[in-house]
């Protein structure tokens, strides 16, 4: 007959050496004490850096490709009517903005290509669209694009009681290397006078 008693010791000791585990070592608390700080000064980083990032992107111009903008009709008349390229390749980089107006939309046009640009800057257009009607160009012009990243091209502006709103268009003025002069940035303002859009007023904003 076996004596249970005599193992009872035994599987006491077994108890007590599972249940008894050690402390990890101090240099291991701290390294991950370190690691959650860090971890912690990444996240915040890289919600600041996401931040900085859209409220950039916000002061660009919101270009879309032209044929997700306006119908293909329009493309083909903008594009024959401005420029010497084959349509098929010009389509490709054709890029346009939208905005509102109270009477139909007036829609810019970027032809986004090099082919296009010289010391005048780049040709830049704007066609009033309205239902059942028309497309109208309306606005026509060579601008810089190269401006500070924080800055757009084109902005919305003023109504002053027209079917389409005025356009504020941003351009740098001076060339250090000419007169001596640090470049600064003069806004344009363009209006639309009923017929098409001329220049109303400009004015040098500080540096």
């Amino acid at each position: 007959m076996t004596d249970s008693s005599s193992k009872q010791p035994t599987f006491q000791s077994q108890e007590l050496s599972t249940s008894a585990i050690p402390a990890p070592p101090h240099w291991l608390c701290q390294i991950g004490y370190w690691f959650r700080i860090g971890f912690s000064l990444f996240l915040l980083l890289s919600v600041l850096i996401g931040a900085a990032g859209c409220s950039s992107s916000a002061a660009t111009v919101p270009w879309r490709e032209a044929a997700a903008v306006v119908p293909e009709a329009v493309i083909e008349q903008v594009i024959q009517t401005n420029i010497d390229m084959d349509v098929a390749q010009a389509k490709e980089t054709l890029l346009a903005w939208t905005v509102d107006g109270k009477e139909g939309k007036l829609t810019l046009f970027n032809f986004n290509t090099p082919n296009l640009c010289g010391a005048l800057g780049c040709l830049y257009t704007g066609y009033w669209l309205r239902e059942n009607q028309s497309a109208v160009e309306v606005f026509q012009n060579y601008l810089n694009p190269n401006l500070p990243s924080n800055k757009p091209l084109f902005q919305v502006g003023e109504d002053r009681g027209q079917v389409l709103p005025c356009l504020k268009v941003l351009q740098m003025q001076g060339d250090s290397l000419r007169d001596g002069k640090a470049e600064r940035l003069r806004q344009l303002n363009y209006c639309f006078n009923g017929d098409r859009y001329q220049l109303a007023d400009s004015q040098l904003l500080s540096s």
